[in-house]
C-alpha cells in the first residue's frame, strides 16, 4: 500500500517535514514507529531516520504546493 500525504495526521507530516531537514531527537518514540510501519521512515545507529520513500514523499508534496497543486499524492 502506498502512503498519500493526505493520508498522513497533521502531526505526522509535520514529523516528516523536520526528519526531511535532518535529525529530529524531540520525535515522539510513538510517532516514529508509525512512521517506521508505513515505510517512510528507518531505524538508524544514531536515531530515527527518513527514508527514499518518506522523503520521495515530502519533496513530491513541496513541488505541488509550489506548483498549485494538490497534495493528494
Amino acid at each position: 500500500m502506498t502512503t498519500r500525504w493526505n493520508d498522513l495526521s497533521k502531526d505526522e507530516q509535520t514529523a516528516l517535514k523536520r526528519l526531511n531537514r535532518g535529525p529530529y531527537p524531540e520525535l515522539e518514540a510513538a510517532l516514529g514507529q508509525r512512521l517506521i510501519e508505513l515505510g517512510l521512515v528507518e531505524d538508524r545507529p544514531r536515531g530515527i531516520g527518513i527514508n527514499r520513500v518518506g522523503r520521495e514523499l515530502v519533496i513530491g508534496m513541496l513541488l505541488a504546493a509550489r506548483d498549485g497543486q494538490s497534495s493528494d499524492s
